[in-house]
């Protein structure tokens, strides 16, 4: 019998940190999942440490010999439609830039430990859903909004607006490459909107639109369904010469030595 809503591995893993496959670091699709990295400590009385990665942010961690897990989920396992808890996610996530570390007290460990044992127990379940895996994902993301909560009573204003950007990019970026298009959805100017990425997310909106351009080429390229021409096209660009000097100039390879490398 198969599960009526079954766990789909493209939208959700769980690791052991000793049983990530070797080459899951260097892959670019890693770049589409949020990323929690939680390294235990085996000693009673010492904290765990935990890193939170970003969407679209390559950040490779040392693991080698370290113990915990790896937990990676894309936004559809956000609830979205609650505004407030998938902003708070998205600032727990983006609170430091690359991405986000933060110590994990004896007390939280055993309470964040629970629901871990709960999420892998679904997750290498035959009958796994997807819908207790979203739920105990939200139990364990908003203990780690509550365990940061001094972060979370001083947001502010431009924090709401980059979140606001985010999800203007991600629906907009294969056709709107202009910071005017988004500064007037978002009625602040053009300076305003880069000076607020710069600070909270050290990047610029025209660098911010082409990272993400190379991460969804990277998609589509390793996907080895569509002809470079093709991607080219579906990402708007006017010719593909135009996209392979875009794309080298921001990878230092073309698209063809990507393609390559990923599909040999």
């Amino acid at each position: 019998m198969k599960s009526v809503h079954p766990i789909d591995p493209l939208q959700f893993i769980f690791f052991e940190l000793g049983n990530i496959p070797e080459d899951y670091q260097e892959n670019p699709m890693r770049a589409g999942f949020f990323e929690i990295v939680w390294l235990i400590n085996t000693e009673a009385e010492t904290e765990d440490y935990m890193y939170l990665i970003p969407l679209y942010r390559l950040s490779k961690l040392n693991l080698e010999n370290k113990k915990g897990c790896l937990i990676a989920f894309k936004r559809d396992y956000l609830e979205e439609d609650d505004k407030e808890y998938a902003l708070d996610v998205f600032n727990l996530f983006n609170m430091n830039g690359q991405y986000t570390g933060f110590r994990v007290s004896p007390g939280m460990r055993e309470t964040l430990q629970n629901i871990r044992r709960l999420l892998e127990k679904e997750y290498t379940h035959p009958m796994g859903t997807y819908l207790i895996i979203k739920a105990l994902l939200k139990v364990f993301l908003l203990n780690l909004i509550r365990m940061n909560q001094d972060y979370f009573l001083n947001q502010e204003l431009n924090q709401k607006r980059v979140y606001q950007f985010i999800l203007l990019m991600d629906e907009n970026y294969k056709t709107e490459r202009k910071a005017d298009f988004y500064s007037s959805k978002m009625g602040i100017s053009e300076k305003r909107i880069n000076q607020i990425l710069k600070e909270k997310m050290n990047r610029t909106l025209t660098q911010l639109l082409h990272e993400r351009l190379v991460v969804e080429a990277n998609r589509m390229l390793i996907g080895g369904e569509f002809t470079i021409k093709e991607i080219a096209f579906d990402l708007n660009f006017e010719d593909p010469a135009y996209f392979s000097r875009f794309y080298k100039k921001h990878t230092g390879r073309t698209p063809e030595d990507f393609k390559k490398h990923h599909l040999t």
